[in-house]
């Protein structure tokens, strides 16, 4: 930029230059031809004229190189003031990415379960089944270890809850209290299993660590830094880890329902394994692997991370 405004104002000065001599040139030959006749005279002055113009269209150039030079200088100042701003930006755009990189980054299904803490997730919610299970049908028979349901729901730090089951099972109780109905459980053992088969498991507990998940989705969602498309795909991953909490009360509910036929006795019960059910949470929870990898392409593609590896090589 400054070898390009030098060279300007050199070709500039010269030209003003060679318009002074060829001036100065010109007026020496008209005193020297004073005495010639009236059309010497008369073509002598129409050559100064010529060269009067020529010096007020150098002169007028000039001035417009000098407008245009003073243009291209405040422009690369201004290049230069804001070139900082932007590149400490990136830098902070740049940590962004990897905050959200990091935690998808060398991830398959079970380590993006293992994100949301599904598995403890399915014990403290298959427990709670065994539990309704055996205060159903086998009360009397089989005895639920207190201390153990204690520490289980103590892993438990909120639930979701679907309409149907709020409708059905949830009574509010003054402004900010809920109580769970605890409608009496028929003596006939047909219509116990009528109404046991007839269950829904709208109420799912979720762990803190699962809450944390959420949590860190949301801010990389709010993030100034983060371009739009990616807080849309991050939406929809924050989306399927919602379903895949929603499914364990699928879950749940398919597997109350075969309870009675594979668990019919006190003897057959101890055979109960949370893995059971969470078989049956696999087939009906959405995939995460496939969203998770789309969100990593995505930032592959927006910061040239190929492009920059071609170049390289």
């Amino acid at each position: 930029m400054k070898k390009v405004i030098l060279l300007v104002s050199v070709l500039v000065l010269c030209l003003s230059s060679y318009a002074e001599v060829v001036s100065s040139q010109k007026m020496e030959t008209n005193d020297a031809t004073e005495q010639r006749d009236y059309l010497d005279r008369n073509s002598q002055s129409n050559v100064s004229k010529n060269v009067g113009i020529v010096k007020d269209i150098f002169n007028i150039g000039f001035f417009i190189v000098v407008a245009v030079l003073a243009l291209l200088s405040y422009l690369q100042a201004k290049k230069t003031i804001f070139s900082p701003i932007k590149t400490e930006i990136f830098k902070y755009q740049l940590k962004a990415f990897e905050e959200v990189i990091w935690h998808f980054q060398n991830k398959g299904e079970i380590e993006l379960k293992n994100d949301m803490n599904m598995d403890s997730i399915i014990d403290i919610n298959s427990f709670e089944l065994f539990s309704n299970y055996v205060s159903t049908f086998m009360k009397g028979e089989v005895s639920i270890d207190e201390k153990l349901a204690k520490e289980k729901m103590s892993m438990a730090s909120g639930a979701i809850v679907s309409i149907e089951f709020a409708e059905k099972y949830i009574q509010l109780v003054g402004t900010e209290t809920t109580v769970v109905r605890s409608n009496e459980s028929p003596n006939d053992p047909a219509l116990k299993l009528a109404e046991w088969n007839d269950r829904k498991y709208g109420l799912v507990h979720f762990t803190e660590k699962y809450h944390n998940a959420t949590v860190e989705m949301k801010r990389f969602q709010n993030s100034p830094l983060l371009p739009s498309r990616l807080k849309e795909l991050l939406k929809d991953y924050t989306n399927l880890m919602e379903g895949t909490l929603s499914a364990v009360g699928e879950a749940l509910e398919e597997a109350s329902k075969n309870m009675p036929k594979n668990f019919p006795t006190a003897k057959k019960l101890k055979n109960f394994n949370p893995s059971w059910v969470s078989n049956i949470h696999n087939d009906k929870t959405p995939k995460l692997e496939p969203k998770a990898r789309e969100i990593l392409n995505y930032i592959n593609t927006y910061l040239g991370v190929d492009d920059l590896a071609k170049e390289k090589v």
